[in-house]
Order: C-alpha cells, then sequence, then structure tokens
C-alpha cells in the first residue's frame, strides 16, 4: 500500500525515486540526504522571508518610507508564488531520495500550501477585485 502510495506521489511530483531505500542500520539513517537538507533549508529561509517581508515590511515599513500601498499587493503575490516554488522543490528533493520522512514533511508541507493558498487568493481578489 505504501509503495503505491509512494509512486503515485512521485508521479504527481513529477520524479523518478532512486531504487534503494535508506536503512535505519547506519549513523544516518535519520538524517535527509544532503540534497533534500539543502532543498528543506532553502525552503524554510524563503518561508521565514516571505513571513518577514508579508507581515512586517509591508504592512509597517512600506508606508513608514512613503511607498505607496499599492505595491504591497503584488510583493505579496510574488513572494507567495515563490514559496509555493520552494515547497514543491523540497518536496520534489525529498521523494528523489526517498527520505524516510517525506510523509511527515508532505504533511507540513500541504497545510503551509493551504494557508498560503488562501493568501494567494485574497491578493489575487484584491488585485482584480
Amino acid at each position: 500500500m505504501l509503495k503505491t502510495l509512494d509512486s503515485i506521489m512521485a508521479r504527481l511530483l513529477f520524479v523518478t525515486p532512486p531504487a534503494k531505500t535508506l536503512t535505519t542500520t547506519s549513523d544516518k539513517a535519520d538524517q535527509p540526504p544532503p540534497a533534500a537538507e539543502r532543498a528543506f533549508n532553502i525552503s524554510l529561509a524563503i518561508s521565514g522571508v516571505r513571513c518577514i517581508i508579508q507581515y512586517t515590511i509591508l504592512p509597517f515599513v512600506l508606508p513608514i518610507i512613503g511607498v505607496a500601498a499599492s505595491w504591497a499587493t503584488p510583493i505579496s503575490l510574488a513572494i507567495n508564488l515563490i514559496a509555493v516554488g520552494a515547497i514543491f522543490f523540497s518536496l520534489r528533493r525529498f521523494w528523489q531520495t526517498n527520505y524516510k520522512g517525506k510523509w511527515q514533511y508532505l504533511i507540513i508541507a500541504s497545510v503551509a500550501l493551504i494557508f498560503i493558498a488562501v493568501f494567494i487568493y485574497t491578493d489575487l481578489t484584491k488585485i482584480f477585485g
């Protein structure tokens, strides 16, 4: 059953997982492969920057320095789309490397994607009214 779900997710993410599964016998079995860890770290960094921009700079700093508020929504939309791309990139890395924690990350990524989808919808309704 899990192998079927793995192959379905791999097809949805357009990846081919390696034939060999990570084993739990080595000391590093609990650590993701370096490529997956890098992708995850990049995704977290983009998420952090997105939050700082969206919740601090756009609503507070731009009005203080006199930049028009009309720029806030397109900037917010752009950074949310970048965040979605980063999440998919890291998901693909976890599936490509067949990391054992990929399903746990998928749950967290899905929740984040739901929130970001709401933000994108809100931004699009502000832009196109």
